[in-house]
C-alpha cells in the first residue's frame, strides 16, 4: 500500500480582471493541476520535477492543507485526510524562503511547533537540544535569523519541521537561494537527515542535478500532470516522450526510419537523413516504422582519428562550436547534416586541440541510444 496517495487531484485559480472584463462578464481561469496522480512508499525521497510555474508548489499546499483542491483526494496511510486542517495532517512543509520568525532565536524558532502542540515544557527542552545537536545548530541556538547565513537558516527551517516527527516533510525549492558551495553541504544534510530518520520526504525542484543527485525516484510534471515517474535512471536515460527527452537535456532527439532488424545480431539500422545509425534491436519496431532517437551528450566519444572499437556507430563530422558548459565543454559537431552535442573536459578538448571547423569523429554505442517511439 502507498504511504501517501495523490489521487486525481485538480486546482484552477481565477485570475484578477479587468474592470472592463468584469463588467463584460468575462472569465479568465488558470488551470494549474489537471488530475495530478501519484504516489509515494514509506522511506523514500520522491522528487517532483518541474519547470517554474507548471504547479509543484501549488501541489505541496495542496497536500499539506494551506490550499483545497478541487476535486481529488490525497490519502496519507491508507486514510483520505482532505478534511483535516494543516496542524492535524502531521506533514511539514519547509519553505523556500525559510519563514523563520525573526523576533525567535534559532531554540524558540525550532521549538513553536511543539508549543503548540501543548507538550509538556521538558519534552520541548529534549526535543529540540536533540535537534539541535544533530544538525549542528547548537552553537547558534540563541541566535536571531537575521545573523544566520543562508544555509543556516535553511538548516534551522529543516530542524524546525524534523523535531514535531512528522509522517511527512514537504520541500519546496529548498536550495533555490542558496549559492553552490553551500547548496552542496544543505544537499549532502537533507539527504543524511531523510535516510537517518527514514523519512516519507517530497521535494520538488526545477534543478535537475539536484533530483539525480537525491531522488530514489523522480515524477516529471508537465501540463498539470505526472508525465513519467521513475528512477532518476529511467528519467533521464530511456524517458517515455520527447518531451521528458527535450527536458531532461538529452539534446541529441534525431527523427530517423527503421531500415533493417536483425534479431540474430541483437541490432536494428535507423536511417537519419542519409546516414545509417545502429542501435540494439527491438522486437517492437517495424521496417519502414518512424522513431526519434536520443542521445544523451555524455554517452558520445569524440577522437581525431577512425579508431577500431566495440562502438557500433563510429560517425565523423566537422565542429561547428565549441562552448563551456559548467566544468565541461560542449561541443556541436555536424555528421553529414546531423547535428549532434556531446560534452568533454577541459584535458581532452586541449589534447585533441578542438576548435571551430576540426574534423572529428563521433562514437556510441547501439545501447546509448534510446527510442521514443
Amino acid at each position: 500500500m502507498a504511504f501517501l496517495k495523490v489521487e486525481e487531484i485538480n486546482k484552477t485559480f481565477k485570475e484578477s480582471l479587468s474592470l472592463r472584463e468584469r463588467l463584460s462578464d468575462s472569465k479568465r481561469e488558470n488551470p494549474v493541476l489537471r488530475g495530478m496522480s501519484f504516489e509515494a512508499k514509506k522511506g523514500e525521497l520522491l522528487v517532483i520535477l518541474g519547470s517554474t510555474g507548471c504547479g509543484k508548489s501549488t501541489l505541496l499546499h495542496i497536500i499539506c492543507g494551506l490550499i483545497r483542491q478541487d476535486s481529488g483526494h490525497i490519502y496519507l496511510d491508507g486514510k483520505c485526510i482532505d478534511n483535516l486542517p494543516p496542524d492535524k495532517r502531521e506533514i511539514c512543509l519547509v519553505f523556500q524562503d525559510f519563514a523563520l520568525f525573526p523576533h525567535m532565536n534559532v531554540a524558540d524558532n525550532i521549538a513553536y511547533g511543539l508549543a503548540k502542540r501543548k507538550l509538556k515544557k521538558s519534552v520541548v527542552i529534549e526535543r529540540v537540544k536533540e535537534i539541535l545537536e544533530k544538525l549542528d545548530l547548537y552553537p547558534l541556538r540563541y541566535r536571531k535569523p537575521e545573523t544566520l547565513s543562508g544555509g543556516e537558516k535553511q538548516r534551522v527551517a529543516l530542524a524546525r519541521a524534523l523535531v514535531v516527527q512528522p509522517k511527512i516533510l514537504l520541500f519546496d525549492e529548498p536550495l533555490s537561494n542558496l549559492d553552490v558551495n553551500v547548496k552542496k553541504n544543505v544537499r549532502n544534510e537533507i539527504l543524511r537527515i531523510q535516510r537517518e530518520y527514514k523519512l516519507t520526504s517530497i521535494y520538488v525542484t526545477h534543478d535537475q542535478f539536484e533530483a539525480r543527485a537525491l531522488a530514489d525516484r523522480v515524477a516529471v510534471v508537465h501540463k498539470g500532470k505526472i508525465e513519467q515517474i521513475g528512477k532518476p535512471e529511467d528519467i533521464f536515460y530511456r524517458p517515455k516522450t520527447e518531451f521528458i527527452a527535450s527536458f531532461t537535456e538529452a539534446e541529441n532527439i534525431l527523427q530517423g526510419k527503421v531500415l533493417e532488424n536483425h534479431p540474430q545480431e541483437g541490432i536494428s539500422e535507423i536511417v537519419v537523413g542519409d546516414t545509417r545509425i545502429i542501435t540494439a534491436f527491438d522486437s517492437k519496431l517495424s521496417v519502414g516504422q518512424e522513431v526519434k532517437l536520443m542521445i544523451r551528450p555524455e554517452d558520445i566519444i569524440v577522437t581525431k582519428e577512425r579508431m577500431v572499437t566495440s562502438a557500433r556507430n563510429v560517425l565523423e563530422g566537422r565542429v561547428f562550436s565549441v562552448t563551456p558548459h559548467g566544468s565541461l565543454y560542449r561541443i556541436e559537431i555536424d555528421l553529414k547534416g546531423i547535428p549532434i552535442s556531446c560534452l568533454i573536459t577541459r584535458i581532452s578538448k586541449e589534447e585533441l586541440e578542438i576548435k571551430s571547423g576540426s574534423k572529428l569523429y563521433a562514437l556510441f554505442k547501439a545501447s546509448a541510444i534510446h527510442l521514443i517511439k
